[in-house]
């Protein structure tokens, strides 16, 4: 098998992160991780998950330096942006990659395009799609069906070039992952993923500049957002089960060990259905849009563990406290506000409510005081509803705090 030239490689990737060329020295570990190896049994070159570029020494040798580091950067950003692990998250296969292949080069394009790096790639113009998008909405758009669709697209099992580091689909030229050779392991991958991103928003506060949709990428890398619904729900599962584990002794129930014990009366166990209160803020400031999701996402949870025939008590609250319901059904919920906040009044009356509430939930945008200690016997989880971008108060350390923010 002939060998690369490696002094052509050399020089591609210096022409991609050389201030007077390509100007991407926010790539250079990315590029300089990537493993080359010789073949061919590829057209151009093919990139597979652990990072090993498939290269054909013909091809390589008969290209110019700026067509091979297009395709080195085409490489390195299917590896960057974890395409591979985004295609089996959308079940992609052999009928499908075509389309994801399609969906992940304009993506990809937009970002050379604006980065001034010549290649032939698909764009979002030549295949009459929106720009701007994500390669998962491209996806959907090109197979005509939802993005997590099996059977969309081309019978076609020709797989594309670009290698399993774009779909996840293993290709024969491939080489297995115990090979002899040198490669990047998964924990390593995110390292390099993680110092591009850093290199990259240092680059673009030196020079001023934000390619394409590189910017929302860096900060997914470096600040990954957790979706708010999963983690109030398991706050609620938590706090629900730390109550239930709480049992009453009552004579009215026989202990299960009385047989055991003929001349003792052994009083049996009683689980208490827990009480939960809601306290709700209802001033001026407060999105009911999203005041509304999370009290559904709260409802769901204890309907979700068996509660659903126990009242609730929803105290409506802004500097005072306005109505005070029991529900049994989140729809029937009357509030009443919009002034100023002060929801120390709210958890005062929560805590003043017969029974005494296991749990507390507040919903509020977090401009308000609170008291210095928490309702007596009682979780509180405070769920803090606002807007992606602005500034969420702090909120007391007694509380478990939940973040619960839209776009």
């Amino acid at each position: 098998m002939t060998d690369l030239d490696t002094d052509r490689l050399a020089a591609a990737k210096l022409w991609l992160i050389s201030e007077e060329t390509a100007d991407l020295p926010y790539l250079a570990h990315a590029l300089y991780a990537l493993v080359p190896v010789a073949t061919t049994d590829v057209a151009t070159i093919s990139a597979d998950e652990l990072w090993r570029v498939y290269v054909n020494p013909a091809w390589l040798a008969a290209t110019d330096i700026k067509g091979v580091g297009a395709e080195f950067l085409h490489a390195a950003w299917h590896l960057l942006q974890e395409h591979a692990t985004r295609a089996r998250d959308l079940r992609v296969t052999t009928w499908t990659a075509k389309h994801w292949k399609t969906a992940t080069d304009v993506a990809i394009e937009h970002t050379l395009t604006q980065a001034r790096i010549p290649n032939d790639m698909s764009s979002a113009k030549g295949e009459g799609l929106p720009p701007g998008r994500s390669s998962e909405e491209y996806y959907a758009m090109l197979s005509g069906l939802p993005a997590d669709s099996e059977n969309a697209g081309d019978p076609n099992t020709e797989l594309p070039m670009c290698g399993s580091a774009c779909d996840g689909l293993t290709r024969s030229h491939e080489l297995p992952a115990e090979a002899d050779l040198g490669h990047v392991d998964p924990d390593t991958a995110q390292y390099l993923r993680e110092q591009t991103a850093i290199a990259y928003q240092g680059h673009c506060t030196a020079r001023g500049t934000d390619p394409g949709g590189l910017g929302r990428w860096a900060k997914h890398i470096l600040e990954p957002e957790i979706p708010w619904e999963p983690l109030l729900t398991a706050a609620v599962r938590r706090a629900i089960g730390w109550t239930n584990g709480h049992t009453h002794y009552t004579y009215l129930k026989r202990s299960r060990r009385q047989s055991a014990v003929r001349e003792i009366l052994l009083p049996g166990t009683r689980r208490p259905v827990p009480a939960v209160a809601m306290v709700v803020d209802t001033s001026g400031s407060v999105d009911d849009v999203l005041l509304g999701r999370a009290m559904g996402e709260v409802d769901g949870a204890l309907k979700a563990l068996g509660i659903a025939d126990a009242q609730l008590t929803v105290l409506a609250c802004d500097a005072a406290v306005h109505a005070v319901n029991r529900i049994r059904d989140i729809r029937d919920t009357e509030l009443a506000g919009g002034g100023g906040t002060d929801l120390r009044v709210g958890l005062r009356a929560a805590s003043d409510l017969k029974p005494r509430p296991d749990l507390v939930v507040v919903f509020t945008d977090g401009y308000t005081p609170w008291p210095d200690t928490p309702p007596p016997g009682s979780a509180v989880v405070a769920a803090i509803l606002g807007r992606r971008g602005d500034p969420l108060p702090p909120t007391p350390a007694w509380a478990k705090r939940v973040e619960c923010v839209l776009a």
